[in-house]
């Protein structure tokens, strides 16, 4: 998808323009067929179950109603940019996994209460979509097989539960792909649920035969959550990493062309993302992204001037990372806050390299004192207030000027 403006100002200029593009054409038509199809089908299930005309006209009512939430949720994720990764670029990864579960969701019935894999399903809509938005697509799939199944609250609550805390706690995967923990515990939950619905809430006498179907259910939660995962770090993951590696390096074809454009830009941009990375990596943030945006926060000079319209360009012509793209243009572009941890840090270490580039450049041989100036730059940032709303913190500030204060030999490459 060629992106030559902000997204922001594209979706404004649908709104007012009756020259919609292919793309709006293409994402309206699939959640008008996610709709209809959860409506069609939810109603054809519970008659093919043989459920009473008012109880299919209820089902039917209750799940067009619930998808309506997530059509909101899309389309306000849409808008602001919400979405893990690149999924808001290819929302047909969410349509094939939630039309995939919707086709589980009316064959559950036909299992033991214990038996349905909903924790799978909860991760994995959220995977291809965000937090809020797999979170109300697995309530709606989840209350169509309950309705029909005919249960009463304790079976939905049982897998809320489960799949809220599946929810939770893989929300982070994408950033660290650190999974038995969030794995172990999701499991782990979901299995006291499902032991607690089937031994508290049992109508006949316990036995043993009551850990079939949940031993079950748990089992088949681990090999297809082990499946979306392989899928995720696969095409996701470390397609990002690659793609990482690539462009942070130094001969990366687009920084050789900064520095046949000019020396002294391609040498600050590499001394601005080594504090990035040294930074990144003692706070623990993305660290390929902080790097990155170090290397090209002023690759919009190619263009001319480095403002957001010519870095953003630059970047979309090379194919560059979502994420990367998010905290440039919270930096360049002097309409968006500076919120995200790594625009911060990228604002401390930009400023540093050029104070010190300057004071170098005015008399090669002076003997600076780093620990005030670096005070002083960390303190102008502070009171201009463009950290405000920043999600930094004042113990994060303080190791930030600590390693700022410890590279004063890196400095004597600036000279």
């Amino acid at each position: 998808m060629e992106k030559n403006i902000d997204k922001r100002k594209l979706k404004e200029t649908e709104s007012i323009s009756f020259n919609i593009s292919p793309d709006r054409w293409l994402v309206s038509f699939q959640e008008i067929l996610m709709f209809l199809l959860t409506i069609i089908y939810s109603a054809l299930a519970a008659y093919l179950y043989e459920k009473t005309k008012a109880t299919i006209a209820g089902i039917a009512i209750l799940a067009g109603a619930g998808f309506g939430c997530v059509l909101f949720a899309l389309e306000q994720s849409l808008e602001n940019e919400t979405f893990l990764y690149d999924n808001d670029e290819h929302l047909w990864r969410f349509v094939i996994i939630y039309l995939l579960a919707f086709g589980g969701s009316v064959l559950f019935p036909m299992l033991p209460v214990g038996g349905w894999p909903y924790l799978a399903v909860f991760v994995g809509l959220m995977f291809f979509s965000n937090r809020m938005i797999g979170f109300l697509s697995g309530c709606v799939l989840l209350m169509i097989t309950v309705m029909i199944r005919g249960d009463g609250v304790t079976s939905f609550l049982v897998y809320l539960i489960g799949g809220l805390v599946g929810i939770l706690v893989f929300s982070y995967v994408y950033e660290t792909f650190k999974i038995w923990l969030p794995l172990m515990i999701s499991l782990l939950i979901q299995g006291v649920c499902l032991f607690a619905g089937e031994f508290l809430f049992a109508d006949g006498p316990l036995s043993a035969e009551m850990l079939l179907a949940p031993a079950l259910n748990l089992s088949i939660c681990l090999i297809l959550l082990l499946l979306l995962l392989k899928y995720f770090s696969s095409s996701l993951i470390y397609r990002n990493r690659e793609l990482y590696m690539e462009i942070n390096d130094p001969e990366y074809p687009l920084l050789v062309e900064l520095k046949s454009f000019s020396r002294e830009e391609y040498y600050h941009a590499v001394h601005t993302a080594y504090l990035c990375d040294r930074i990144g990596k003692r706070l623990g943030l993305r660290e390929g992204v902080i790097k990155a945006c170090g290397y090209y926060h002023r690759i919009g000079v190619l263009k001319g001037e480095n403002n957001w319209e010519n870095v953003q360009l630059v970047l979309e012509e090379h194919g560059f990372p979502q994420e990367v793209k998010d905290v440039l243009r919270e930096y360049v572009s002097p309409k968006e806050r500076v919120i995200s941890k790594e625009a911060v840090v990228l604002m401390f270490c930009d400023a540093v390299i050029s104070s010190i580039s300057y004071l170098f450049s005015r008399d090669a041989q002076a003997q600076l004192e780093y620990l005030p100036i670096i005070n002083m730059i960390l303190k102008k940032k502070i009171e201009s207030g463009m950290i405000n709303v920043s999600d930094i913190s004042f113990g994060e500030i303080q190791v930030i000027r600590r390693i700022l204060v410890e590279e004063q030999l890196y400095y004597e490459f600036l000279r």
